[in-house]
């Protein structure tokens, strides 16, 4: 099983809403991660997921020392802030129940505290190129490990046009976590990734013609489409 999933991270929205009108076009189901509200109206193919930076969620009137022990107290502070900013993002897209956090940051609280904002769906785990992939359940939340992305397809130096990567062959869940910046580029190495902002910025940008990052979605997307048109994170059956 093959799933489509965007992160949208800080791209600007112009790059945001250029790469989501060329991935409706495609007729393929997709969920997107959005940091923050997307500039393209949603469409029927379209699963809205939130992608919070809970990396960045500081707790007021503690002195942050490198080395100081954990306690109670403390943790508590940190999941009242991550609470508020999961609690933020569930008002800001109420149609959402899935949840990616950015690099997928993650801890022990974090599927109660995302189960208990209404989120039905985390997907805040990569396992690169693990055969026999399933999700499952922790608490009342679903969890769907990321099997591939585009940052470590570029990393590794797999091929960009054709369908290569490790246990491609095998059984398993196999989901996808592509970025807005690197579909919008069409990256074909991370030296792409080196130029990002100073690209996204420029008037006269051209996006590579060489195969990159969004041939690698088409190409999936082709071989979706053999079969059906897409699935979404909250189609996936409990026992998958």
């Amino acid at each position: 099983m093959i799933l489509l999933t965007i992160d949208t991270d800080w791209a600007p929205d112009e790059a945001t809403r250029a790469v989501l009108e060329k991935v409706k076009k495609l007729g393929i189901k997709t969920t997107v991660f959005f940091a923050t509200p997307s500039p393209v109206e949603p469409w029927p193919l379209l699963e809205v997921g939130c992608h919070p930076d809970l990396s960045r969620s500081q707790v007021p009137g503690v002195a942050h020392d490198s080395l100081a022990v954990a306690d109670r107290e403390h943790d508590l502070a940190v999941e009242e802030a991550e609470g508020r900013i999961l609690h933020d993002y569930r008002l800001a897209f109420p149609q959402a129940e899935a949840v990616r956090t950015h690099r997928f940051y993650w801890h022990s609280d974090l599927s109660r505290l995302m189960a208990g904002s209404g989120f039905l769906h985390d997907s805040s785990m990569i396992l690169p190129y693990q055969p026999g992939l399933k999700g499952f359940k922790s608490g009342r939340l679903k969890r769907w490990p990321v099997w591939a992305s585009d940052h470590l397809h570029l990393a590794r130096r797999l091929p960009l046009d054709r369908l290569a990567m490790p246990h491609w062959g095998d059984p398993g869940l196999k989901i996808f976590c592509f970025h807005v910046a690197y579909m919008f580029l069409n990256a074909s190495s991370l030296d792409d990734f080196n130029m990002i902002e100073q690209r996204l910025g420029d008037d006269g940008f051209k996006a590579d013609s060489a195969p990159g990052v969004w041939n690698l979605f088409e190409l999936l997307a082709e071989r979706i489409y053999k079969e059906s048109n897409g699935c979404w994170l909250s189609d996936l059956p409990d026992d998958y």
